[in-house]
């Protein structure tokens, strides 16, 4: 079972209608819990399955304009960590949580990668081989690719001024400044990623 709708508003804080945020929270966050509720008894049932949650590396780093979205994936995140402690006794139910960085989608169109060495567009086609492999493996696990979705959570515990400078150095907090998602003048931008 994968869910992985997503939506983009690509908007500062304070230009995001309070519609926009609720969209964004009911494709993001609220269409997992849905689909787990639809199908997670049939797993349970049956004894097997594997489930694959959808997150995003912004979940745990944030972004300028995009409140919203990294909130909605950091929520998405901690859902799945959730789901895996309640299925701990249903040891052939294998999840996998999946946290890219950018992918090459319309999603995320305009935005401005400062680093294509240290943080490389991802191909859609190369992590559905990762979870292909996972889900093949029969094993749960967490992919984060690329190598640096890895190491993010340890930015969280470096010194705030560290922290600060890895933003800036990386151009985390500008990136969005050309973002068009599926083009101008459409409000939100959707896709599947």
């Amino acid at each position: 079972m994968i869910n992985n709708a997503a939506i983009v508003n690509g908007k500062p804080l304070l230009d995001l209608s309070i519609d926009e945020i609720e969209r964004n929270f009911q494709v993001n966050l609220l269409s997992h819990f849905y689909t787990l509720k639809t199908f997670l008894p049939g797993m349970i049932r049956t004894g097997a399955g594997t489930i694959v949650t959808m997150s995003s590396v912004l979940g745990q780093l944030g972004a300028a304009k995009l409140s919203d979205y990294a909130a909605s994936k950091a929520a998405v995140t901690a859902m799945h960590k959730s789901l895996v402690a309640e299925l701990s006794s249903k040891p052939d139910i294998k999840t996998i949580l999946v946290t890219p960085g950018q992918l090459s989608t319309p999603l995320f169109n305009g935005v401005e990668t400062p680093s294509s060495f240290l943080a490389p567009i991802l191909e859609p086609v190369d992590v559905a081989k990762e979870v292909i492999a996972a889900i093949d493996a029969g094993s749960s696990t967490i992919l984060s690719l690329p190598l640096y979705a890895r190491w993010v959570d340890w930015m969280n515990v470096a010194p705030v001024g560290v922290q600060k400078l890895l933003r800036r150095v990386s151009g985390i907090d500008i990136a969005m400044r050309g973002f068009l998602g599926r083009g101008e003048g459409l409000g939100e931008k959707e896709s599947l990623i």
